[in-house]
């Protein structure tokens, strides 16, 4: 009878455990990369030897109980959430980010992430977030050498518009005037302006100023209306006041026009004064991308995923981050490549727990729980028949 005892008591004991894991996986039902759990049990032998009684039975394993082999996790991805923040990701796919807390590596599929005060991608627990240097190795993902963007001075300015056709009788004739905008190396902007003669022959002679101050000329040439290749550019030698000079090609050689009636010509220009940063993202790849107060961005460093021989080497240490056992079994990547998933930006991955399979498992565990306490306090009747049996003796 005792040693019934001691097997309600092991079923009392596990399923105590399995109620934690229960109530734990239902209290994380909305932590984002949360992965639930579900405890695995066991039964309990004890082998018996040599023969009963006369009859030469052979007593074999007799149950002794139950106990638990710790809890398995399911690694199953959680419920997709929209967050509408930039920085927010979600794997779609393999993989495991890789974070650092404290001096500990660990892996996560959580990913809330933020910039901190030091320009450092952390998530929402502080941990920071790691991509790979120059040289391979696992390093934190930082803005710093991304504040500014340099100015880059103007190389080429392209119109568009069209030019008066010369007639056959003038020498000489006025064409049009236009102004372009250009950028010098330190980012400075400054207008010159173009004025056109045209000939007969259909060239055309164009003279650059900035103000009264003469900066170059050229001469371009049409046919029927179009520009004539390798005469439709001209490049002038810019030197502002306290600048570095710099060369400045003016392209014709696209949507410009002679004809007849007479437009004002237009300019893009492919320079840029400087730009502060903006604001920032994580491009599908794990690219952070930089955006500049000029209209420019730049791509920073990318984030490094995890992947494993066995989710098994796996455990859980908190805050939706496990810890590998051992150093061996994890190969680092990028996202989108080889077996690694996409990242979707302005997402995260919820936790897995199914509300039905853990209400479940809730009955069953309070069952088991129930039943086994029904063996003890009949086990106790029984004994206490017993000793009722002793004392009337």
């Amino acid at each position: 009878m005792f040693d019934t005892i001691y097997v309600g008591t092991s079923g009392l004991l596990t399923h105590a455990k399995g109620l934690r894991v229960v109530g734990d996986n239902l209290a994380n039902v909305n932590t984002p990369g949360f992965k639930s759990a579900q405890l695995q049990f066991s039964d309990l032998f004890e082998q018996g030897s040599g023969l009963y009684s006369q009859k030469q039975e052979n007593h074999g394993a007799t149950g002794t109980g139950v106990t638990s082999l710790g809890s398995r996790i399911n690694f199953s991805a959680g419920l997709d959430q929209t967050t509408g923040n930039a920085l927010d990701l979600s794997i779609q796919g393999n993989g495991f980010y890789v974070i650092k807390r404290g001096d500990a590596l660990l892996y996560t599929r959580s990913g809330d992430f933020r910039f901190d005060a030091d320009g450092i991608l952390v998530n929402s627990a502080g941990d920071h977030v790691l991509g790979m240097d120059a040289s391979g190795k696992l390093a934190d993902i930082s803005l710093a050498g991304y504040e500014r963007s340099a100015p880059v001075a103007t190389t080429t300015v392209k119109f568009s518009g069209n030019l008066t056709a010369p007639t056959a009788t003038a020498t000489t004739t006025d064409a049009g005037t236009a102004t372009a905008t250009v950028i010098d190396a330190g980012g400075a902007s400054h207008t010159l302006n173009l004025a056109f003669k045209s000939s007969a022959t259909g060239s055309y002679t164009v003279t650059v100023t900035d103000g009264t101050t003469a900066v170059g000329s050229g001469t371009i040439k049409f046919a029927a209306g179009a520009p004539v290749a390798g005469s439709d550019s001209i490049t002038v030698n810019y030197a502002p006041a306290d600048t570095t000079p710099f060369d400045v090609k003016l392209d014709f050689s696209g949507n410009v026009t002679s004809l007849a009636s007479s437009t004002l010509l237009t300019a893009a220009q492919d320079g840029y004064v400087p730009g502060t940063r903006k604001d920032q993202s994580i491009e599908a790849d794990g690219t952070v991308k930089i955006f500049y107060s000029n209209g420019k961005d730049a791509k920073g460093q990318r984030l490094v995923l995890a992947n494993f021989g066995s989710e098994d080497d796996l455990e859980q240490v908190g805050g939706s981050a496990f810890r590998l056992r051992g150093e061996d079994g994890v190969f680092y990547g990028y996202a989108g490549d080889g077996s690694f998933g996409s990242l979707l930006a302005g997402h995260r991955e919820g936790s897995n727990v199914d509300l039905a399979s853990e209400f479940s498992n809730l009955i069953l565990m309070q069952r088991g729980y129930q039943a086994s306490s029904h063996v003890i306090s009949t086990a106790n009747d029984m004994i206490q028949q017993l000793f009722d049996m002793k004392g009337n003796r």
